[in-house]
């Protein structure tokens, strides 16, 4: 007893209260380091979360927001079409103040996402969101002029509302494109927080196995935990909110899968793009709450109806696509119909009223030859509109010799052609002479025609206008066309010094320009510039333009004319019912459409045309030129009808200005400028 009692006299550390403190202060330091590595995994957890739903929510209301503008437009496209068939005025111009309501909802829309946009891709999509928005304006200005304009022809108006609605349709590709360049970089950004997120919890969780066991556990729970914090909110990027369907940027994605398993072993496939008819009844009536629970009931009957392979997603607004995996068109078709029955066949009801809604549907059996996504996908959304346009509620296939996908098709592929020769200089001027076929009409200048050819990116050939000038037409490219071929041809008129005063050059203006009041602008600052005389040009409009825009084209024709530019009227003849309203537009020249006088030597009904045409035109007080004069028997022709100028391959083939412009510029007098040329 008393040696132990020494011993322990002697050593401290054996003493009650040294060992207390000792177990104190490690389990303080093991708590302490526990604490810290919970607290600090629980803070970094909690921040990641929220940043997450911050991403999450910020994401949704661009995409609500985006869809919103998408249903703008796709109501304005509704409004057109209603315009269109509606014979009633009052209920048409009705239609329009809706039309524009449409216009301020998609404004709203955009204003607040432009608030919103964070990114440099966003602001880099939402840039061509504007470019194509401001687009639409010249076709939309068209088509409502069209549609309350009773003197226009419906071949016209219907062209016209068509412009409208394609350019439309570029619209609702990039707001396509916006909600997938949202989505892609909302997912890198939860991407890029999820690796941050890793790193912190690798960090904690070692952190916590030096301390205690307990901390290994904590962690493992808190990365649980995390994963299916991930889990959870990787689904909502992937899922549409409300339908709980797949949304858009995961449907492409299943479908650019199995785009890829086609090109190793080819199977057969079909896509479906549908869209509900009579869907903004419901909204309009009873408001969105009903329109959302409509989708919801929707979605249910539409997964009942398909195969657990088969994958639906609800694409925005009230469009859905159908990935129908391993299935033969003839099969493919009956799914189709299918499913527009069961949509037909849907009731809704909500509060004491029931609505019934169609489907629009496009169908694209794929999986056996070579297509990419944007081919695939633009040709069932083509389909799908050619659906509505046949009378909706129906199913459209693509074929293989579907002309009006190929033609969108093809269009769309003329646009990137025709931008990149503006961009990069790739057009080529040609000149064809016009002669005076009376020799005292004969003032001593050399008049050309100014023709526009494109070059092949290639450099192997020349592509004539008739090739891509439609697809620009189509989608607004024109007046770009017409700003670029004014201004070359004036600097080269320019170039010749002061031969220019010995020439005179006809440029084409298309209808665009010719409606456009800021396009006259545009030709003073040329002439200001390059210096040439202003009576040195003439300005060749078509008749159609004319007499849609009359207005316009007179304010045109005053305000150059002013300067002492000439105008002709080209394709003269091919609206004959305008001939009183052409009473009042101040052109020079009426070109008579070639169309009657290519053959007018073994036509005796065309050469009657030409005759009524030419006497109408002297009545008018205008001298009168014939284009595709294509032989001496048409030359002679028209000099006996007494025709003033003349045109074609037979007087003139064309060929480049940089060549007439050697050929000039070489003649040793003005007496051999003519002779040179023809040479």
């Amino acid at each position: 007893m008393y040696s132990k009692g020494k011993y322990a006299a002697s050593n401290p550390f054996v003493r009650r209260y040294d060992v207390k403190v000792i177990t104190s202060l490690g389990f303080a330091l093991v708590i302490g380091i526990l604490l810290f590595s919970i607290i600090g995994s629980y803070h970094t957890t909690n921040t990641h979360n929220d940043l997450l739903s911050k991403l999450v929510r910020t994401a949704g209301s661009k995409t609500v927001l985006a869809f919103t503008m998408r249903e703008a437009i796709r109501e304005r496209i509704d409004s057109l079409h209603t315009m269109a068939i509606q014979p009633d005025p009052f209920e048409r111009d009705e239609e329009k103040m809706r039309f524009f309501g449409h216009a301020s909802k998609y404004v709203r829309a955009r204003q607040t996402l432009i608030q919103q946009i964070a990114t440099a891709p966003e602001r880099e999509i939402f840039q061509k969101l504007d470019a194509s928005a401001r687009q639409v304006g010249a076709p939309n200005n068209r088509a409502l002029s069209a549609l309350f304009d009773d003197n226009i022809p419906d071949a016209e108006v219907r062209a016209a509302v068509q412009a409208s609605i394609d350019g439309h349709l570029s619209l609702l590709r990039v707001l396509d494109e916006m909600v997938r360049v949202i989505h892609q970089t909302t997912q890198n950004r939860i991407n890029e927080a999820g690796e941050s997120f890793q790193e912190t919890m690798l960090m904690a969780t070692l952190l916590g196995m030096v301390a205690f066991s307990i901390a290994v556990i904590t962690a493992a729970y808190v990365v649980i935990n995390a994963g299916a914090r991930n889990r959870q909110l990787s689904h909502q990027a992937s899922h549409d909110v409300l339908t709980g369907l797949l949304n858009r940027q995961a449907f492409e994605a299943s479908l650019r899968m199995t785009l890829e398993h086609c090109e190793i072993n080819p199977e057969k496939h079909a896509l479906m793009l549908l869209d509900l008819d009579r869907f903004k009844v419901v909204n309009d009536t009873c408001g969105h709450a009903a329109g959302d629970a409509l989708l919801k009931g929707l979605s249910e009957r539409l997964t009942d109806t398909l195969r657990h392979s088969d994958i639906l997603a609800r694409l925005g607004g009230d469009e859905f696509g159908v990935l129908l995996r391993f299935t033969e068109p003839d099969d493919a078709k009956r799914v189709a119909e299918k499913i527009r029955e069961a949509v037909q066949s849907f009731s809704f009801s909500w509060e004491n009223k029931i609505f019934r809604v169609g489907a629009s549907i496009g169908l694209v059996p794929f999986g056996r030859e070579a297509i990419s996504l944007e081919e695939l996908i633009s040709t069932a959304d083509a389909c799908c509109y050619s659906a509505k346009e046949e009378g909706r509620n129906r199913v459209h296939q693509a074929q293989l010799n579907d002309e009006n996908v190929r033609r969108r098709s093809g269009e769309m592929h003329w646009i990137s052609r025709i931008n990149d020769a503006i961009q990069h200089d790739r057009f080529v001027l040609y000149g064809q002479m016009i002669k005076p076929l009376n020799r005292s009409l004969d003032d001593g200048r050399l008049v050309l025609e100014v023709l526009l050819r494109m070059t092949d990116e290639h450099g192997i050939g020349l592509i004539p206008p008739g090739q891509f000038l439609p697809a620009a037409e189509r989608y607004g490219i024109v007046p770009d066309i017409d700003r670029w071929v004014v201004g070359n041809s004036l600097r080269w008129l320019a170039s010749l010094g002061n031969q220019a005063k010995h020439i005179r050059i006809s440029i084409n203006i298309c209808g665009p320009a010719a409606s456009d009041p800021q396009f006259h602008h545009f030709v003073r600052e040329c002439i200001q510039q390059t210096g040439v005389p202003p009576e040195s040009l003439c300005f060749e409009i078509t008749e159609s333009v004319a007499i849609r825009s009359l207005s316009n084209a007179a304010a045109l024709v005053n305000a150059l004319g002013d300067l002492g530019c000439t105008f002709a009227l080209d394709d003269f003849g091919s609206g004959l019912s305008s001939f009183n309203q052409l009473r009042h537009l101040a052109v020079d020249y009426l070109k008579i459409d070639g169309s009657f006088v290519h053959n007018i030597d073994r036509d005796d009904i065309n050469r009657s045309m030409v005759e009524s045409i030419n006497n109408i035109g002297k009545k008018l007080g205008k001298r009168t030129v014939a284009e595709f004069v294509e032989n001496d028997r048409i030359k002679k022709i028209l000099q006996e009808i007494d025709v003033d100028f003349a045109q074609g391959f037979g007087l003139h083939k064309p060929e480049p200005l940089s060549n007439i412009r050697r050929l000039i510029l070489d003649a040793d007098n003005h007496d051999n400028l003519f002779n040179s040329i023809v040479a």
